[in-house]
């Protein structure tokens, strides 16, 4: 039965405070049931001593001794079963077993009411009794006897079977909790795996773009001219940049005393040329050229200066800031934009150039305009005695063939034809 507090009925409550706290609220009813069965059975008992004390006269016209002798068999006829009553419910029986107790209550209560009905002078045999009203009585104890006794016994297996159900309902919980955990873990698993395969996309994407980015830096220092050192004339050392077209595009615009000088003045406008800033020198009445050029924000220690000579040509000559002419561009341009482009071309391929020395000849490896790779025997007026005359598919297949032109020509024979 329901499980009853102290603030849901007095008797629960008195119970609770007084005696114990009940496991369930059919724990007290039982312990006042067993209490109001002891009391009734007790007066009934002592209305029927008490009856002796009156002479006994015959049971038709009644008197003050049959009518005792009633009241003591009414309580005690009610007070035994409300006695057993009270203990069966008092037994943690199954709610079927408490139930039958009840009916069997009702039977004896009914059979004491039909000897209330009966005794003394409705056919209330005094020898012997009531066969009915005893009958009813009889069967309304044995019942609580056996909903009391028999029946927990019999519902053992139901019993068992009811604990494993819940047994059985547990389990199956936790297992549906521990298939829920699972499914969730497959999905935190595939999201980690898909997070992944996505962080190796990137990184193979990232790698990719690191490798264009290499070749493409690769290819923007692979320069298209090379400087080559030389000795004039008046045996100063000088350098020139020189196109893998044969175009020189820069000159060192003054001797050297050594070859160690010319050197250090080819790598200074290696380090400068490529940052540094332009500035334009007009003639005082020339009209003012709208076009500014942009500096390039890179540190350098010497700026192009662009400037139209005595003939009405453009030149170019890199300044240091020391105030040294550190380059020049060794010839005359007919018009300022190809002036501009001349100096754009030096600021471009300076810095990664090559350098090629030529004393009084050397040989130049480049790359053609096909992407083949060709050799070419350059005198150091800038004139080119000999090419390869094809191209080659590597750099290391030129060097070979300038090799085998170094091994074969200076002892070949010569043939006239």
């Amino acid at each position: 039965m329901k499980q009853e507090t102290a603030e849901e009925n007095a008797l629960v409550s008195f119970y609770n405070e007084r005696i114990t706290e009940p496991s369930t609220s059919d724990e007290a009813y039982g312990y006042w049931l067993f209490a109001l069965g002891l009391v009734a059975s007790v007066v009934g008992v002592v209305f029927f001593m008490y009856s002796g004390a009156y002479p006994r006269p015959p049971a038709s016209d009644g008197g003050t001794y049959w009518l005792l002798r009633e009241i003591g068999g009414v309580f005690v006829g009610v007070g035994f079963p409300l006695l057993l009553g009270g203990v069966a419910i008092r037994f943690p029986l199954r709610q079927l077993a408490t139930r039958i107790v009840g009916v069997g209550v009702v039977l004896c209560l009914a059979a004491v009411l039909w000897f209330v009905v009966v005794y003394p002078a409705g056919g209330w045999p005094v020898a012997t009794g009531h066969t009915g009203v005893i009958g009813l009585y009889t069967v309304g104890l044995a019942v609580i006897g056996l909903a009391s006794i028999v029946v927990p016994m019999l519902s053992r297996a139901e019993t068992e079977t009811e604990s494993e159900r819940v047994a059985r309902e547990q389990i199956e919980a936790e297992r549906s909790q521990l298939e829920a955990e699972k499914a969730e873990l497959e999905r935190k698993t595939s999201e980690l795996e898909a997070d992944l395969e996505t962080a190796r996309e990137a990184r193979d994407e990232a790698a990719a773009e690191t490798e264009a980015a290499e070749a493409e830096l690769a290819a923007l220092r692979q320069s298209q001219a090379r400087f080559e050192i030389y000795q004039d004339k008046g045996g100063g050392h000088r350098w020139r940049l020189r196109h893998r077209n044969g175009n020189i595009i820069g000159t060192s615009g003054e001797a050297y005393a050594s070859r160690q000088k010319c050197q250090q003045g080819m790598h200074s406008v290696m380090r400068n040329a490529l940052g540094a800033a332009v500035m334009t020198i007009e003639p005082e009445d020339a009209e003012t050229d709208t076009e500014e050029p942009q500096p390039i924000e890179l540190e350098s220690q010497a700026e192009f200066e662009l400037y139209e000579d005595n003939a009405g040509e453009y030149r170019w000559r890199l300044v240091h800031d020391n105030g040294n002419i550190i380059a020049d561009s060794g010839e005359g341009y007919a018009s300022k934009s190809n002036g501009k482009r001349a100096m754009d071309s030096v600021r471009k391929h300076a810095e990664t150039a090559d350098y090629l020395r030529i004393d009084p000849t050397g040989f130049e490896i480049y790359r053609d305009a096909a992407g083949e790779w060709r050799w070419r025997l350059v005198h150091q007026n800038g004139q080119i005695l000999a090419d390869s005359g094809q191209g080659y598919a590597s750099r290391q297949k030129a060097r070979q063939g300038v090799d085998s032109v170094r091994d074969n020509a200076g002892e070949a024979d010569i043939e006239e034809q």
